[in-house]
């Protein structure tokens, strides 16, 4: 029987070659037709210890910190129709979790955003230990280059402006205050690892301490390095290829163990998520759910969540039947404080 009487056939080879057909045929339409939506989802924990590098780093204590993340992808027609009875799949628009750009400077500003956070998280930690430090900014970056697409991208680190180095926003603001703020300048960029030379239209009516606006640019960051007073207690925090600001927390904590005597984690796998700044405050994130499951996963006992987000933690916990505990803090002290209390 040729390939022409199975498909035409009346009989049951005929019939069983046009529902395979079928089949593969709704099976890629659910699998590999795009949707304009990406899915977020319970992503991972890691460990913080192996990321944080102290000089002198603290003996290992019985327990561990970890961070933990969400995981992103695009959604495919079945994980959008999964979504609707799958509580563990959030659909959001890509044009809104992109504002217009790519997902390549998407990744970009979580980057840029993980390396400030790292910055404060160590500073936050030196701060509660009492170490004496100063503050070493050395490079500008171009941390959302806005939708508009010119000349200066996302993940841009500004190193030359008009032939002059640039390590901090200072050094730019007088960049630009040597002249009009307005028609070309040239800048070099480090773009992807590479040294690259540009030449950028600054805007008209800008003023020296406008920097981003000046260059066309819808923010740019400052990345700063602590130099603690003694060389033993410098720490160093290498992430990967996590992204975004909310480790800063977790991030902080384990800075603080390293730097201290004693096992900050009260024995417990500690996991938890925050946002930090330099002074110890900790801030609101997205996607606590996610990280909620997460940290169960991972088998924590304790989990840090900013206070803004504490009850829709608590919420998910109880959804999911984990015997995990949600612990609702506002700064670096008050969770070194929670943990001292759940430890004893």
């Amino acid at each position: 029987m040729n390939a022409r009487k199975l498909l035409t056939g009346g009989g049951a080879a005929g019939t069983a070659v046009r529902w395979g057909l079928l089949t593969a045929a709704v099976m890629a339409l659910l699998l590999y037709v795009p949707t304009p939506y990406a899915a977020y989802e319970p992503g991972l924990a890691f460990y913080t210890k192996p990321l944080v590098r102290a000089a002198r780093p603290d003996e290992p204590g019985a327990g561990a910190f970890m961070l933990t993340t969400v995981q992103m992808s695009y959604a495919n027609a079945w994980k959008s129709i999964r979504s609707f009875w799958d509580g563990d799949i959030e659909l959001v628009r890509k044009r809104d979790l992109f504002r217009g750009g790519s997902k390549a400077e998407f990744v970009e500003r979580q980057t840029v955003m993980m390396r400030g956070s790292q910055t404060d998280a160590v500073e936050a930690a030196y701060m509660e230990a009492g170490i004496p430090y100063q503050i070493e900014p050395y490079a500008v970056v171009v941390s959302d280059a806005g939708a508009a697409g010119g000349a200066l991208q996302t993940g841009d680190e500004i190193v030359f402006f008009g032939g002059r180095p640039i390590t901090s926003l200072r050094e730019l603001t007088l960049a630009l205050g040597r002249g009009t703020v307005s028609g070309q300048a040239h800048v070099a960029v480090i773009r992807g690892g590479k040294k690259k030379e540009v030449s950028i239209k600054l805007s008209a009516g800008a003023t020296a301490d406008q920097q981003a606006i000046a260059l066309g640019v819808r923010k740019l960051t400052e990345l700063r390095r602590m130099l603690p007073g003694n060389a033993e207690d410098e720490v160093e925090i290498q992430s990967g290829e996590i992204g975004g600001p909310s480790a800063g927390l977790m991030f902080a904590l384990q800075t603080l163990d390293e730097l201290t005597e004693g096992d900050l984690t009260a024995g417990l796998r500690v996991a938890g998520t925050g946002t930090i700044d330099a002074g110890g405050k900790v801030g609101a994130i997205g996607g606590v759910a996610h990280k909620v499951v997460a940290a169960h996963r991972a088998g924590a006992d304790v989990f840090l969540v900013p206070e803004q987000n504490e009850q829709e933690a608590i919420a998910k916990a109880a959804e999911i039947g984990t015997g995990m505990r949600v612990i609702g803090v506002g700064s670096l002290r008050e969770a070194k404080r929670v943990l001292t209390e759940a430890g004893g």
